[in-house]
């Protein structure tokens, strides 16, 4: 009798667990679907800094520019050399208008390299940027001398992306940098249809892999496909060829002509995942948060961008006390969408309290319009995150008896003149006590 109860009970068990599972994937399927048309940081419109090349062009002189161009970015792209996916384009775009059309020609790592530590972001670099001349110089000379500056035309000589992908991979990436498959990504850009750029229409989507990129692999991690997106993953490579696979494979079963429909959909919610617990509950909640979002804001994503500078004595004060006591902090990178309008936060931090990320936002001043953004990212977002004020502290009783600062407007007003005070609570854990 025990027997036939302990039988069922796991039945019953696995059933729930398979449910839940499918719940899971049936999210994910409609996350990707809602974001599939989303357009890629490296080129989106709504970004600064603008591109100097239009990735769309129906020219086809200016298509092979484009084709080089993101090789230079992709060649550069991964995490451990500038950082974030968006200095990648930084860096592009600031050398683009330094050097014009001779960005394309410089055979010569130093003339990169001067302007490249002139540029305002250089701190903000990963800590193998110092390869990042030597990855252009390679580039251009693949270009030149191995596929006679038509890189389109070079794709040609290939039957499948794998081939091509394992011809850049040898001439290109720079030996003893851990590389993401930044390749793949750019097989990603150049064979799909908007919104990406397919420039190469010789190869078939259907022939892709799935880039084993952190984001990618840390929705893996969370489906339970792999076990960890821990760095040695990418040190060996028949486990990182073997791990692709797997994760292609999965695509492939929701996507079968074309498993990379996936990989940009993956590195928005790869990201929103950053610094959490990767399993399936986490996952779920994630989805559900994203799916809120579209909902309410009638847009399927935030996204993502950094700046370089900060835009006032506050914002660098606050800054430089987070730094001190090591509190790792993102500023302005992430533009939320609200029904009519965007709101970016200053600083997110990678601090929680009860589940909620704190976002710190210091105000010299304030007006009626800012507090009603604030009060609607708040009824949006709220459950997500916990919006701190920071405001002179003379200034805080007159914007109380204008109802500026009604309750509805943030979680906390806290004087800037203290934020030292607030940001220490934060650290220890006394926050709120």
């Amino acid at each position: 009798m025990n027997t036939i109860i302990k039988s069922i009970v796991i039945n019953i068990v696995l059933g729930m667990l398979r449910m839940a599972m499918d719940e899971v994937l049936s999210a994910l399927e409609h996350f990707v679907e809602t974001n599939s048309n989303v357009v890629d940081v490296q080129w989106d419109r709504r970004m600064s800094p603008k591109l100097l090349v239009n990735p769309y062009s129906e020219n086809y002189e200016e298509r092979k520019t484009a084709a080089h161009y993101f090789l230079l970015v992709a060649s550069i792209l991964a995490e451990e050399v500038v950082g974030f996916s968006e200095n990648a384009r930084r860096i592009l775009v600031y050398l683009h208008e330094k050097f014009g059309r001779r960005l394309f020609e410089i055979r010569k790592p130093h003339l990169f390299e001067e302007e490249i530590i002139k540029c305002g972001f250089y701190h903000t670099l990963g800590p193998y940027k110092g390869v990042i001349p030597e990855a252009l110089v390679r580039v251009n000379n693949f270009v030149k001398n191995k596929a006679a500056n038509n890189l389109i035309e070079y794709a040609k000589s290939f039957s499948k992306p794998s081939d091509l992908v394992k011809d850049l991979t040898e001439n290109i990436e720079s030996p003893g940098v851990p590389h993401k498959d930044e390749i793949w990504s750019y097989m990603r850009w150049m064979v799909r249809g908007k919104p990406d750029l397919k420039l190469f229409d010789n190869f078939s989507t259907e022939d892709l892999y799935v880039p084993l990129t952190r984001e990618n692999a840390d929705v893996a991690v969370s489906l339970g496909l792999i076990k960890s997106s821990a760095s040695y993953l990418w040190k060996d490579k028949a486990e990182a060829m073997k791990t692709r696979e797997k994760i292609t494979e999965f695509s492939k079963q929701i996507f079968p002509k074309d498993p990379a429909k996936v990989d940009y959909p993956f590195f928005l919610l790869g990201r929103w995942l950053r610094q959490k617990s990767l399993n399936r509950n986490t996952l779920k909640e994630a989805l559900q948060f994203f799916d809120h979002m579209h909902e309410v804001t009638g847009q399927p994503h935030a996204y993502y961008h950094k700046m370089s500078r900060y835009k006032s004595g506050w914002e660098k004060k606050t800054a430089s006390i987070l730094s001190k006591m090591k509190i790792p902090y993102g500023y302005e990178t992430i533009t939320f969408p609200l029904p009519g309008d965007t709101y970016t936060p200053d600083f997110i931090l990678d601090k929680e309290i009860q589940g909620r990320r704190i976002i710190l936002e210091p105000h010299y001043e304030m007006n009626r319009k800012q507090a009603q953004k604030y009060a609607l990212f708040k009824r949006t977002y709220g459950h997500e995150f916990l919006l701190i004020l920071l405001l002179k502290n003379d200034l805080i009783p007159y914007y109380h008896e204008r109802k500026v600062l009604a309750d509805d407007v943030c979680d906390d007003v806290w004087p800037i003149e203290f934020v030292d005070l607030l940001i220490e609570r934060i650290r220890t854990g006394t926050y709120g006590q």
